[in-house]
């Protein structure tokens, strides 16, 4: 990190196909931090948790003093988003139940669990709730429903289980959860939340009139659900509407005259809408910002080139490992032709040599697609990856550093 008073830094930590991003902000000698998001299964051992331990060093704490996070964000219940902040929170259970300090204190939880999006009848709760129970005796989602359902409807229950995993170990820590919100953290109120040290964020996403109408027909299907009277249970059409993406919570973050747009897995329309509708982004004129992380690991499922055309940045990051073929190259290609001849940067989760190494070969070919692009990437693009001999596992973007004045 350079040598200055003030941070305004986003960490992104290698989470193979997910998101693990850590924000260091305020003070240099003593900033706070935002957590958000832990990476699929395994992400928290082998490359959260020790970055996390690094921390404690650099900030020199004592054996029974607590790392602390302003804020530990989950942008939305999937598994390469949550499961390593449920690991996070496990460590904290153990601690306490050894009678040890904590590793963490954690002054609130920002997560929308899926349940509490879509239980909005007596009716739903009951059978969420079986749901639930299923899925976490089971370890995974076996339950009294078609055979049929699809990945995604049968991910939509493992969801509901690993919410409340971790909504009952925040309870069991005595940790806010939404605050200051009342119920979901979503637009439009309240407007802007501060977190101390001059930074503000103003929540885009999800919208409460999309969330609203996603329970209203989640109400309707149940009633198929239950009675299994189709073969895939409707669930499946959530697919195309993507539950999890549509849960993202979206924030832009504001810090002396800096701005950072965090965007879970949203949809890029659903992000252009909320901006619209908190008054930062105008018809004719775009949204300039120094950072943007690209939605859904620069899936091009998720964004058009009209998104990148109104909301332009000097910095991009995307985080992948070329699992379902992410980061996509038309995504890259949307990017640069919105940019012109302006000045940016792209930064990666993954190595340079990352496509050399991996075995995997969907995984390959995505990661070598990458690396042909950037051998052919417009001159005014830089690129950056992680540095393979770094042992934070991760690639920071400091938006105080000049380079782009």
């Amino acid at each position: 990190m350079p040598q200055a008073k003030t941070l305004f830094t986003l960490e992104a930590v290698f989470a193979k196909k997910g998101d693990a991003l850590i924000l260091h902000y305020g003070d240099w000698e003593n900033p706070d931090r935002v957590l958000i998001d832990g990476g699929p299964r395994g992400v928290y051992k082998s490359f959260l948790k020790p970055r996390l331990q690094q921390l404690r060093e650099e900030a020199e704490l004592e054996e029974g003093d607590s790392l602390r996070f302003r804020m530990v964000m989950v942008s939305h219940v999937d598994d390469d988003h949550i499961a390593g902040i449920i690991d996070l929170f496990n460590d904290q259970l153990d601690a306490k139940a050894k009678k040890k300090p904590l590793p963490y204190k954690v002054d609130t939880l920002w997560h929308n669990s899926f349940d509490d999006i879509v239980g909005s009848r007596n009716d739903n709760k009951e059978v969420l709730t079986r749901m639930a129970a299923s899925a976490a005796s089971s370890g995974g989602p076996g339950l009294p429903l078609p055979k049929a359902m699809s990945r995604e409807s049968r991910a939509v229950v493992a969801s509901t289980a690993q919410g409340r995993l971790l909504r009952n170990a925040a309870k069991k820590l005595a940790v806010e959860i939404n605050s200051p919100f009342r119920g979901l953290v979503m637009f439009p109120a309240p407007k802007k939340v501060s977190l101390g040290s001059g930074l503000s964020l103003t929540v885009i996403g999800p919208d409460e009139e999309r969330v609203r109408e996603f329970q209203a027909r989640w109400n309707e299907d149940l009633v198929s659900i239950l009675a299994k009277e189709t073969e895939s249970a409707n669930a499946a059409s959530f697919a195309d509407d993507s539950p999890f993406n549509l849960a993202s919570i979206c924030v832009l973050l504001k810090m002396k005259g800096r701005q950072m747009l965090l965007t879970g897995d949203a949809r890029g329309d659903f992000i252009l809408s909320g901006l619209e509708k908190a008054r930062l982004l105008k018809k004719t004129k775009p949204l300039h910002i120094d950072l943007l992380k690209i939605p859904h690991h620069g899936s091009d499922r998720n964004v058009e080139y009209s998104f990148f055309a109104r909301v332009t940045a000097d910095r991009y990051v995307i985080s992948g490992d070329g699992e379902h073929g992410n980061p996509e190259v038309d995504t890259l290609r949307m990017i640069a032709r919105a940019r012109g001849a302006e000045k940016y940067a792209i930064y990666f989760t993954f190595t340079k040599n990352a496509h050399v190494k991996e075995r995997n070969k969907k995984r390959k070919a995505a990661l070598r697609a990458v690396m042909n692009w950037v051998k052919e990437k417009p001159p005014n693009c830089s690129v950056l990856f992680r540095d393979a001999a770094d042992e934070n596992n991760s690639i920071l973007i400091d938006l105080l550093d000049p380079y782009f004045e």
